[in-house]
């Protein structure tokens, strides 16, 4: 007997599961080419903003603005509601507070004393905890080749932190390092519940309980710094940060981890990006990487392209036991 085939919802017709595959891992790997752009925009526009603009205005501003765009798109697809769905609301609630709150003001108050080519490094310990959580929680097995490349990148970070002072202050760049852990926690609450929640959803929540947790810090911390947003050279990069590098930027990595494996697409987003961040800390900022710096990079990207070649982009999760 042939084995059923699903039928396309929308046309009516036979859609192979192998074709059904590879249309999902060719619109995953299109998210996630888009999102090594906007992710390289990051730490750049968030160490301008720190060096400009008050840290926390910054964020709470952006996030609201994140939250709006948000907001109307899931008006205009009917799914705004599932934002107060009981049956979601807790872990909506901790990816929003996870991987925005608690990822937006580490990193902006990390990159207030540690440049954007330090930061860029420091960032690169996301694969590592990617990789252990998708390990620990999502079942997908590790290769010898990515254990190896783990320990690579690792190495890297160590030896920037031994050979300069970019990683100092030390609070500073710890602030930084943790912060891949937060968005690597989030991510795998989102994945729990993609499906039945789409990444429109996920990107909605993390923003708009986002925008009234920092909003309410904000007024009770920093209420005056509002009358900031009344200036051009604050309001451009405020929104700029919150409708493309926020809202976007989510928006095109949930489509991404929804279709692939959540190690195999950090390993593939995270060695482009900080290549492209230090060409944009190099024209907007005047940022010049030192030698050691450019190969503790080097050392990285390669650890991380260790990941990604020979490896499956299809999440590989281990099959629940079974008991005769």
């Amino acid at each position: 007997m042939q084995p059923s085939t699903p039928k396309n919802p929308i046309a009516g017709t036979i859609v192979p599961t192998a074709h059904k595959s590879r249309d999902a891992v060719a619109a995953g790997l299109l998210f996630a080419l888009s999102n090594i752009t906007i992710s390289a925009l990051q730490p750049v526009i968030t160490r301008y903003a720190a060096l400009r603009i008050d840290p926390l205005l910054f964020c709470a501003s952006s996030v609201m603005i994140a939250a709006g765009c948000a907001a109307m798109m899931l008006a205009s697809t009917g799914e705004l509601g599932l934002l107060l769905d009981l049956r979601y609301l807790p872990r909506l609630v901790a990816i929003s507070m996870a991987g925005t709150v608690a990822t937006t003001l580490a990193l902006i108050y990390g990159l207030i004393k540690v440049d954007a080519v330090g930061g860029v490094i420091l960032l690169e310990s996301e694969p590592v905890y990617s990789l252990i959580l998708a390990t620990a929680f999502l079942k997908e097995r590790p290769s010898g080749r990515q254990l190896l490349a783990t320990a690579t990148i690792l190495a890297a970070i160590g030896y920037v932190f031994g050979a300069g002072r970019a990683f100092r202050p030390l609070y500073a760049a710890l602030l930084i390092l943790i912060t891949p852990l937060f968005w690597q926690s989030a991510h795998v609450l989102s994945l729990k519940v993609m499906p039945p929640l789409t990444p429109r959803v996920i990107t909605g929540a993390r923003y708009v309980y986002a925008a009234v947790a920092l909003l309410v810090i904000l007024l009770g911390l920093e209420h005056s710094s509002l009358a900031m947003l009344a200036v051009p050279g604050v309001l451009l990069p405020v929104a700029f940060t919150g409708a493309f590098v926020y809202f976007v930027g989510s928006f095109t990595w949930y489509g991404a981890i929804s279709r692939l494996s959540l190690a195999w697409t950090t390993a593939l987003v995270i060695p482009a990006v900080p290549v492209v961040s230090l060409v944009f800390a190099m024209i907007f900022l005047g940022e010049r990487p030192a030698a050691h710096e450019l190969a503790g990079i080097a050392a990285a990207v390669i650890g991380m392209l260790a990941l990604v070649l020979g490896s499956d982009a299809r999440r590989n999760v281990v099959p629940p036991a079974t008991f005769d």
